[in-house]
């Protein structure tokens, strides 16, 4: 005898259920069968929702006639694909239950209010409506099939609406059944779950019961149990257990087998497993649980048994789970210490409130027991304990009663911690690393199960987290472009191009959101990034909110791993929101100089904010493009060396000009030719006035410790006082070669000193300037031209031989580069083991 259930989403439509048929067929082939069916997906909320409405006076027509339309047309789309079907004998059977339903909603319309008999008997209604469409679709399909009610095989007592199972009388009622009892041998033994007979007392007559959350699954498990299954298969619309909610954690793993000890702490903790009761029965007969697919049958699904398995040989734990809208309750006081039956009146107080205990911990002094409820719980159970304990609170021994609401426990299962160690200090660090504060920490004796209560808010990142630490699956960076331009549409295409290499290097580099002028393209999943520049067009995203505000509203709402803005704008505003995004919990990475050259008292609170909220703000390329000069001397100054003077030619434009005029090319011309390559800003005043040397000059004295604003650098002026540089573009360039005698002539008295000239920067004596550069041919700046920047740096370890980056720092291709190592850096930061 094997035993399938088929829930929800398996009779959710015609083609479902002719789906589920063929895997009962191919099963019967193997072995007798008993099957278990739910109602038909969204019928048992709707009919919860009728007994809600009709308990209000809504009229209950509306209500039967849906559930009659959804069922008919089920019966008429199976008809047209299956022959034989008898659609008219199926919806007379269903008529039966709805002609019932009409009767008992319209009661509790008439009376205002639904009894709990009558509560089950609605509620039972979608698989007895359900159970008869399987019966039709077997019997067109020529099978040896009987359809039995589970309220003569099935008894419960204790709750009517959430009975526990009479195990000996489901035996008894079942034994005619069971292989080699039935003379019969019908091959397919149909039951409709969820429902039951509820025994109040001895000599009382069994009404209709249910047998609450997972009622299917609990019905499959006591006739598994009760006809001697060898084993129970679960049909869901998911390939198994994962080992975690594949709907939190994308890249969630299938877990092949485990344990019924893991399975029932994980459904515990929140887990989408089979419920501990449901597996009760199974363990108690040593009968095998199967977590199947029905709309993927050839998947090899996840196995719970007895264990040990090899597949979980190397594995500490099988599984994350997070129980969500708890409450942690504490109970406190210098009354508890060394007291006799202070946690038996805890206890007792929590069960008069019909409340039960999900977790609990104590501190070794005893000053406090703290345990959680469920949040619609606690303050029933605050009230109960304040009762219990109003003496103690009136005499100061016990405290008043703290709750904390809206909080979650996040757990790691498995059998494999028992063997292990280290498991707790991982699942630690894991929250550690998201910044995630533990408010408690329980382990059961067995060893099996860690749980920590947390925020509420931070469930999901916290099993993302941990996901990552535990199952080294890729480690995520979110990317949230503002900036799509040469520099940022660059790097967006150099994330495209080298997304596969990095995931097999374990680094899944997800851009979430590109932001433009025009408009904004957000995805929680990512962005396919294949045609990202036409996608920007679509009038979907054309000027749609772009601001900041809509990011961060994002991240908080969203809460990802790993996000990371990044601002290849050129704004003058955007880096006064730098501070808000950090604090947002996002990392920042940016060419964009703005933030690093306001005041020093913005410079320093970015840094603070960062420290703060373990984020990181990178702006590798702020002064060398492409060249590692930032990370250069950060790490220089962390071992302790200091900058003593510094010289550099930090721009490509102005390396170009410079450099021509050594080859005797008039400076007018060299500008022109410098702007038609585009190395110049549009308007080559824009370079030629030296600020964006400044700013770069500006951070380099920053990062060596000088406390400096731009208003202190002293700025010498490219032309003679003589040379008028305003008006237009055009009128400046055609003026331009009013200069070019003035520069002739410095060159020529230069060249005859063995000198050049040179554009850039220097640092000496706690002041920086900006202007043109005399060097002589032991400058290492002698020789930088065509586009090339040099930083020389004089420190006390690098002299007189100064440490020097030279290179081609500037244009779009290295830049983007910069930017993308920056992003990079973040993994590191925030995924460190």
């Amino acid at each position: 005898m094997l035993t399938l259930k088929f829930g929800g989403t398996s009779m959710a439509n015609a083609d479902r259920i002719l789906s589920s048929a063929e895997i009962i067929i191919n099963r019967a082939k193997e072995d007798r069968l008993s099957v278990v069916v739910s109602a038909v997906a969204g019928i048992s909320n709707t009919l919860q929702e009728a007994i809600d409405l009709c308990i209000s006076g809504t009229p209950s027509i509306t209500f039967v006639q849906n559930i009659r339309k959804i069922h008919n047309d089920i019966c008429v789309d199976i008809k047209s694909k299956l022959q034989d079907f008898n659609s008219t004998k199926v919806m007379e059977q269903i008529e039966h239950s709805l002609s019932e339903l009409d009767k008992l909603l319209s009661g509790c319309v008439s009376f205002g209010e639904c009894p709990k008999t009558v509560y089950c008997r609605i509620m039972g209604m979608g698989e007895l409506m359900s159970s008869p469409i399987m019966e039709g679709v077997l019997f067109a399909k020529k099978q040896s099939v009987i359809l039995l009610d589970s309220r003569n095989f099935i008894n419960t007592n204790t709750s009517q609406r959430e009975g526990e199972a009479d195990y000996a009388r489901c035996a008894d009622a079942c034994r005619p059944f069971r292989d080699g009892e039935n003379k019969s041998q019908t091959k397919i033994l149909l039951f409709p779950g969820f429902i039951c007979s509820w025994i109040k007392g001895t000599g009382v007559a069994p009404v209709m019961g249910l047998l609450g959350r997972n009622g299917s699954d609990f019905s499959a498990a006591i006739l598994g149990a009760s006809l001697g299954a060898k084993r129970v298969e679960f049909w869901t619309d998911v390939d198994g257990v994962f080992t975690a909610d594949p709907r939190v954690v994308k890249d969630a793993i299938l877990v092949d087998d485990m344990s019924y000890e893991e399975a029932m702490e994980l459904s515990f903790f929140g887990s989408k497993v089979l419920h501990p009761k449901t597996l009760a029965p199974l363990q108690s007969k040593g009968i095998e649980a199967w977590s199947l697919n029905s709309h993927n049958p050839s998947s090899r699904g996840t196995r719970i048994g007895k264990g040990p398995y090899e597949s979980r040989s190397k594995t500490s734990i099988c599984g994350i789970s997070c129980l969500k809208h708890i409450s942690m309750v504490s109970v406190s006081g210098t009354g508890m210490r060394g007291r006799t039956g202070m946690a038996s009146r805890i206890f007792s107080a929590v069960t008069s409130a019909e409340s039960s205990v999900l977790l609990i911990t104590q501190s070794s002094s005893e000053y406090t027991v703290s345990f959680c409820v469920k949040d619609s719980e606690s303050d029933k159970v605050r009230d109960a304990l304040t009762n219990e304990f109003v003496l103690e609170i009136r005499e100061n021994l016990i405290n008043p009663i703290e709750i904390h609401k809206d909080c979650a426990a996040v757990s790691v299962v498995g059998d494999g911690m028992i063997q292990n160690r280290g498991v707790a200090s991982k699942f630690i660090n894991a929250l550690s690393s998201q910044d995630i504060n533990i408010l408690a920490i329980a382990q059961g004796s067995s060893e099996r199960c860690i749980s920590c209560v947390i925020k509420n808010e931070y469930g999901d990142t916290a099993v993302r987290a941990v996901h990552q630490f535990f199952f080294k699956t890729a480690q995520t960076i979110e990317v949230f472009a503002f900036g799509a331009g040469t520099i940022g549409g660059t790097m967006i295409d150099q994330i495209k191009d080298q997304h596969e290499k990095l995931l097999k290097e374990n680094v899944d580099v997800k851009v979430m959101c590109i932001t433009t002028i025009d408009g904004m393209n957000l995805s929680e999943d990512g962005l396919n990034l294949d045609d990202w520049r036409n996608d920007m067009k679509n009038p979907q995203y054309k000027f749609a909110a772009s601001n900041v505000d809509d990011i961060i509203n994002f991240v908080k709402e969203k809460k990802p791993l790993n996000p990371v803005f990044v601002d290849c704008t050129a704004s003058y505003d955007l880096p006064e929101r730098y501070i808000d995004i950090l604090n947002a919990g996002m990392s920042i990475a940016t060419p964009n100089k703005r933030a690093n050259s306001m005041s020093m008292d913005f410079y320093r609170s970015l840094r603070h904010t960062a420290n703060k909220m373990h984020r990181r703000f990178l702006y590798e390329t702020n002064v060398g493009a492409g060249l590692p000069i930032i990370d250069t001397l950060q790490n220089l100054f962390k071992s302790g060396d200091k900058l003593t003077s510094f010289n550099g030619i930090m721009s490509g434009s102005l390396s170009y000009i410079f450099g021509k005029l050594d080859e005797g090319i008039p400076f007018s011309k060299a500008v022109l030719e410098a702007k038609q390559l585009r190395y110049t800003e549009p308007d080559p005043r824009d370079d030629l006035n030296g600020m964006d040397v400044a700013r770069k000059a500006l951070i380099i004295a920053r990062e060596s410790g000088m406390e400096i604003e731009v208003a202190d650098i002293t700025m010498h002026k490219v032309f003679p006082d003589s040379f008028d540089s305003t008006g237009t573009v055009d009128e400046f360039l055609k003026k331009l070669p009013e200069v070019d005698s003035y520069f002739e002539k410095k060159i020529r008295e230069l060249k005859e000193v063995g000198k050049v000239l040179r554009m850039g920067a220097t640092i000496e004596d706690g002041k920086v300037s900006v202007g043109m550069i005399e060097v002589d041919s032991n400058n290492p700046l002698y020789g930088v031209r065509g586009g090339e920047n040099a930083f020389v740096f004089y420190t006390e370890r690098y002299q007189p031989i100064p440490l020097t980056v030279k290179g081609y720092g500037a244009g779009a291709g290295v830049t983007a580069a910069g930017v993308f190592g920056d992003i990079l850096r973040t993994v590191s930061f925030n995924m460190e083991r």
